[in-house]
């Protein structure tokens, strides 16, 4: 069983975004995995890395479309995106030291971060976005 289970109500009604978001729950799967492996440092910061890239590349591609349709909560959302980033980068220099309790931490963070992104925040734009496509 997966550290996080992709569930019908995370998806946004967007296929591209529903299908990173699928992507993003792998790689925290992936990171929980390689901790209960033994959770070297090298290991875990190799896939903090995978994480923060993808989520980088995620989040430009959910900014772009909803500036291109006009999302009028676009401003808070992109602060949204760098206080998740800030984070996760913070917890890679913290995991570089190999901490178990920081990669708990860590995995607290993300799963309870992205699971509340998509299903609060990431909701919020469904409706937007259905309806600019309807329009």
């Amino acid at each position: 069983m997966s550290f996080i289970e992709w569930r019908s109500e995370f998806s946004v009604g967007v296929q591209e975004i529903d299908t990173q978001h699928r992507r993003l729950l792998d790689i925290i799967n992936q990171m929980h995995e390689a901790m209960k492996m033994g959770g070297k440092a090298g290991a875990v910061t190799e896939v903090i890395n995978d994480l923060i890239g993808y989520t980088r590349y995620h989040f430009a591609y959910e900014e772009k479309l909803l500036e291109g349709t006009g999302y009028p909560e676009l401003e808070e959302h992109r602060r949204k995106h760098r206080a998740m980033v800030a984070q996760v980068e913070a917890f890679r220099s913290q995991a570089k030291t190999g901490s178990a309790a920081v990669s708990l931490k860590l995995m607290g963070f993300l799963k309870d971060w992205l699971t509340r992104h998509i299903l609060e925040t990431d909701k919020r734009y469904s409706a937007h976005l259905t309806g600019y496509r309807a329009a």
